[in-house]
């Protein structure tokens, strides 16, 4: 997971950020959809020649079907749970500016003298309140992108090296 800014930058350029990494993704999930389909092209090619001839069933490529997804599943598991708990600090992020907000109210409330105090105290609470979910949102969008390219990066490169490496081999 790329470190987050938790509410440092600038809102646009942090958007602009995100929406990089989103369409990154979306263009991974493209390739890896088309290398998946020259993939099992491949291997269906593979098996149907098997067919004729149980000993060819020993090929490696048979086994390496099955742990390949099982490595790239723990992998993905493993990038999953990092993201996961880089999501809830973004939540708590969230949570925080809104009771350091409601707080700043009721410290001020004790402490206002006129009316013209209490207008002050509550431009001050609602600039704060919506500065703090404004970067606390952008820190759960940011984190939601990573989340989402952290999950699927590891069966890109699975089904992106199969496609490659099978192509090399039935050239």
């Amino acid at each position: 997971m790329a470190g987050r800014k938790a509410g440092n930058g600038e809102p646009t350029e942090r958007l602009l950020a995100v929406a990089n990494e989103l369409t990154r993704t979306g263009v991974k999930h493209g390739e890896m959809g088309v290398a998946a389909a020259q993939t099992i092209g491949y291997r269906t090619a593979m098996m149907t020649a098997a067919m004729n001839n149980p000993i060819d069933f020993m090929n490696p490529e048979f086994v390496r079907m099955g742990s390949e997804k099982v490595e790239a599943m723990v992998e993905a598991t493993h990038a999953v749970a990092k993201g996961v708990q880089e999501f809830q600090h973004a939540w708590m992020a969230l949570v925080q500016g809104q009771l350091q907000s409601t707080m700043l109210v009721f410290g001020g409330l004790g402490k206002a003298q006129s009316p013209a105090d209490l207008v002050e105290l509550q431009r001050r609470s609602f600039t704060e309140a919506m500065e703090a979910s404004i970067h606390a949102s952008l820190y759960l969008v940011e984190s939601a992108a990573a989340l989402a390219s952290a999950g699927i990066a590891p069966a890109y490169r699975t089904v992106r090296a199969n496609a490659r490496r099978l192509a090399r081999q039935h050239t």
